[in-house]
């Protein structure tokens, strides 16, 4: 879904990391509605990441478009009760849950324009694995697609930055940052990543 191979890492190992700190505070949490909320963060960057992959980008779409369907709902439904953090916050999880469901449901058509290059580096061809070589965009998604994908761009970046923005506050009010301000930042990085992959569906 990235064509640049360096951006690929960037994100891979952004959202290796994101999903790392979720599964720590998860396995620390003493509640169930937290534990449930980072486990499922958890598998969001790993969605994440294989969206990220040529080669795996449509690995188990159905199966990610259900579990994260079902994990919007769940952070509507428990935001809506009161549990979580606060509505913003509960509302920004639901959306990225239900942005990640429908980013796995329209790859098909989204990604419709891509097509595979080889480089021209020496033993390589126009046969290689999609994995393994270059690509470009010979094509453009459908205008729907392009319409949401822009308007979650916009949404997650400007979430993102509010996120980045709160740790930054909180870490100068402590004489070392903890978990709430690694959390804060993390909910930031997931949001820009977020950012970024709807760019790439443009």
């Amino acid at each position: 879904m990235i064509a640049e191979l360096g951006l690929r890492w960037i994100l891979t190992l952004l959202f290796a990391a994101a999903g790392s700190f979720c599964l720590y505070r998860c396995a620390r949490r003493p509640g169930f509605s937290g534990r449930a909320a980072d486990a499922l963060h958890a598998a969001m960057c790993v969605g994440m990441v294989t969206m990220a992959w040529p080669a795996t980008m449509t690995f188990a779409r159905m199966p990610q478009v259900v579990l994260f369907a079902a994990a919007a709902g769940w952070f509507a439904v428990t935001t809506a009760l009161g549990f979580g953090h606060g509505r913003l916050p509960g509302a920004h999880h639901a959306l990225m849950m239900a942005g990640m469901a429908w980013m796995a449901f329209v790859m098909p058509s989204a990604m419709a324009g891509m097509t595979r290059s080889a480089t021209a580096m020496g033993g390589e061809h126009a046969g290689m694995d999609m994995g393994d070589a270059g690509m470009t965009m010979t094509g453009h998604a459908p205008a729907h697609v392009v319409v949401v994908a822009a308007v979650l761009a916009v949404v997650f970046l400007a979430a993102g930055i509010a996120w980045l923005a709160r740790a930054i506050d909180h870490a100068r009010t402590v004489a070392r940052p903890g978990r709430r301000e690694i959390g804060l930042a993390t909910e930031g990085v997931m949001s820009l990543g977020m950012a970024v992959m709807a760019v790439a569906m443009i």
